[in-house]
């Protein structure tokens, strides 16, 4: 799931869950649409990927500016609920590199255990998918906007 998709979800959670709540619920949110079926980006040459990254991070940071100017009531909640709804991505960073040592990284069946249910979530990752990122896009984006709203 694509890193907008997964803050715009963790900016709601923050902005209508209470704080002891939201911040575990946020973490988790991040499994949980990583189990809907989404695009992947299969096939992507690393520079395409990066370009594709490199957008889905600034949308991220445009929203947390925009939560930040509006400053509804608990803004800081929901960016930081965006933020750990994002930040499980952020393991993957390193997956595919060797880190200028000339090792391979270990495979994903030896790593964390949180890496391994990762990708065990992970189940579908199709180019058809992504019609569920559209569509969750357009839902979560409606709720932030009547959110932010009022």
């Amino acid at each position: 799931m694509r890193a907008i998709n997964h803050a715009m979800t963790g900016a709601v959670i923050g902005l209508s869950v209470a704080a002891p709540v939201a911040i575990p619920l946020a973490f988790v949110s991040h499994f949980a649409l990583d189990g809907l079926p989404h695009e992947g980006n299969l096939g992507l040459s690393h520079k395409g990927n990066t370009a594709v990254l490199s957008v889905d991070i600034g949308l991220c940071v445009v929203l947390a500016i925009i939560i930040f100017v509006i400053r509804p009531q608990y803004w800081w909640l929901a960016i930081f609920c965006a933020i750990l709804a994002t930040s499980p991505d952020v393991m993957w960073f390193n997956m595919h590199k060797d880190n200028g040592r000339g090792k391979t990284p270990k495979p994903v069946a030896e790593r964390h255990a949180i890496v391994k249910l990762h990708a065990k979530v992970q189940w579908f990752q199709q180019p058809i998918g992504i019609v569920v990122e559209v569509a969750w896009a357009i839902i979560t984006g409606l709720t932030l906007y009547f959110l932010l709203r009022s």
